[in-house]
Parts: structure tokens; sequence; C-alpha cells
């Protein structure tokens, strides 16, 4: 008989959690729910997590690390505007995972206000998401494809709002917008810091 391991079991505990908040929102996901979703008693959730805070944040990280995952992947072999906007694409919920990460992305910020810990944390993770996309944009300026008068700050917390207002609309009304929709709707903005729109604006 295979035994599980600490940390094997711990994702055990983790993915019920994310069954039962994609399913039941967050405010009534408790540690007896996640028990019962497992078939096991609260005791054995509260071995691995002390509370629903500490699960909830670890929940929220397996979200995170697969987006990470993700990004990592749709751009691997990719350059250029390509690559940004293959980035771009990775965060958007094209497939079921990407909705049920939404779901619970969505759910921790308004578990979130209040509780003033979690909005830092979850801040931390903004954070790491513009430097990346920072970073593309710093990239494509340096090879001379976007324009050089932008702010690339601006920029990067303007794609976040793109991505993130979509992603926000699909999990209120999965019907509103196509995956092809949601590339266009990509690739439109960044047609704007493109240095032929400048040319155009001329």
């Amino acid at each position: 008989m295979i035994t599980k391991s600490y940390g094997d079991r711990r994702i055990e505990v983790t993915e019920a959690a994310w069954r039962v908040i994609v399913r039941e929102g967050l405010d009534r996901t408790s540690i007896r729910a996640i028990a019962q979703e497992l078939g096991c008693s609260t005791g054995v959730v509260t071995h691995y997590f002390r509370d629903k805070d500490e699960l909830t944040l670890f929940v929220l990280e397996r979200v995170f690390e697969n987006l990470l995952e993700d990004m990592k992947a749709y751009a691997d072999g990719r350059k250029g505007i390509e690559r940004l906007e293959r980035i771009l694409f990775s965060v958007l919920p094209f497939e079921v995972r990407g909705i049920a990460g939404w779901q619970v992305w969505i759910a921790f910020l308004g578990y979130a206000i209040g509780r003033e810990n979690l909005v830092q944390k979850h801040q931390k993770r903004y954070d790491f998401i513009r430097e990346i996309i920072h970073q593309e944009l710093t990239d494509l300026q340096a090879a001379k494809l976007i324009r050089d008068d932008l702010d690339l700050t601006l920029e990067a917390n303007a794609l976040i709002a793109l991505v993130d207002g979509i992603g926000t609309s699909i999990v209120i009304n999965p019907e509103q917008f196509h995956p092809d929709q949601q590339r266009y709707l990509v690739q439109r903005h960044i047609k704007t810091l493109l240095l032929s729109s400048l040319n155009a604006n001329e």
C-alpha cells in the first residue's frame, strides 16, 4: 500500500477547498465543508491548515502557481509582440481551469476586504505579474518594436486592468466574451503600443 506524503495530502485538501470555493463561494466555504468534500473529519483538514485564512491563502497560491506555469508555457519559444500576446492570453479564461482559477481569484478579493494582511499578500501577487509584463514591454521597447514615448508602468497596469476586466466579466457572464473576442481585445490594445500606430497618428 502506498502511503501519501504530507505534501500530497496537503494538496488534496487544497484541491477540495478549491472545488468548494468554486461551487459554494468563499463566504460559505468552511473547514467543515472542506472536510465533507474530502469525506474526512475536520481534524484532518486542521492538521494541514490551522484555519480558513491559512487554507484560503494556500489555495490562492496554487492558483497563482498555475498562472505562472501557464504564462511560461505560452511564452516558451515566442519572441517579440507575439510573446507578449501569448503571455496575456495565458491569463485569460479560455479553458475550464482558467475559469475556476478566476472564480477563486475574485472570491479571494471579496474575502480580503477588511483583512489587511490578505490584501497585502494579494497586492504582492499583482506586483509580481506587473513586473513580468513591465519587463516584456521594456524588452519590446529596447528592440524598437513599441513606441519610445510610452510610460511602461502605466501600460503594464493598463494591460492588467484589461485582463482583469475580461476575466471578471467571464466569471459573472460566461457568454459575454468568446475566446476569439478575448484575443481580439488584447491584440487591439497592443496595436496602440506599436510604432506603426504612432506613425498613423502623425
